[in-house]
């Protein structure tokens, strides 16, 4: 399928997208929570993906002693992770093809789950930082993706109707947020990543980094 209009905006996912930090988030927690006597196994982490630090504290929480704190888990999670981040950790792709638009005028943002610092961390340590019009955390919004409330607010932001956005998105969590908020939709999972070659729903899949859309924003 191609795009049949140049969009207006494009809004990228983080995690995974533009950058591979699944394994840190976990070490992050997993460390976090052998420090206060909870053993957090590969397993049981996949509850935790994808969601929100509020969300993750939720599911956390009951297997914790009594007497920590939330504000506590997401400060010391946040200052962990952003030690660890390094430039290397980066998918070529997406980064170069967010340079790319940059340099075409396209209005871009970055729209995550993740924590405000956090988001800034990771866009610091690829270099665009200042390429970002704005960012869309998951405390800026009532529910974060799957739900369609961080793609939509990004929408608003950028004051446009979400059909003339688009998202950039490498999960079925975050293609359903983008879908179900009315963006054109473009799923870039990573190739040696064990994702399915289609995510439901979205206009596009990209099965290598060539395939991108050059066509639609250069018209």
């Amino acid at each position: 399928m191609k795009l049949v209009e140049r969009p207006k905006a494009v809004f990228w996912d983080i995690d995974g997208t533009l950058i591979t930090t699944e394994g840190l988030h976990f070490e992050v927690i997993r460390d976090w929570c052998a420090g206060h006597g909870y053993l957090l196994t590969e397993e049981a982490n996949i509850e935790l993906l994808g969601k929100t630090m509020p969300e993750k504290w939720a599911i956390l929480q009951p297997r914790l002693p009594a007497g920590l704190t939330e504000d506590a888990f997401r400060a010391d999670c946040a200052c962990a992770y952003m030690a660890g981040l390094r430039a290397d950790m980066m998918r070529p792709g997406p980064v170069a093809a967010v340079k790319r638009l940059h340099t075409l005028g396209v209005l871009q943002a970055a729209v995550s789950n993740g924590e405000a610092p956090v988001i800034e961390a990771n866009l610091r340590v690829l270099g665009l930082w200042e390429l970002m019009a704005f960012t869309v955390c998951g405390n800026d919004v009532a529910c974060g993706k799957p739900a369609p409330d961080p793609y939509q607010e990004a929408a608003r932001r950028a004051g446009l109707a979400p059909h003339e956005c688009m998202a950039v998105e490498d999960s079925i969590v975050g293609v359903t947020s983008a879908v179900t908020g009315g963006l054109v939709t473009l799923a870039w999972p990573e190739a040696d990543a064990g994702a399915p070659v289609e995510l439901p729903g979205a206009t596009l899949t990209l099965r290598d980094d060539a395939d991108f859309p050059w066509a639609a924003f250069e018209a």
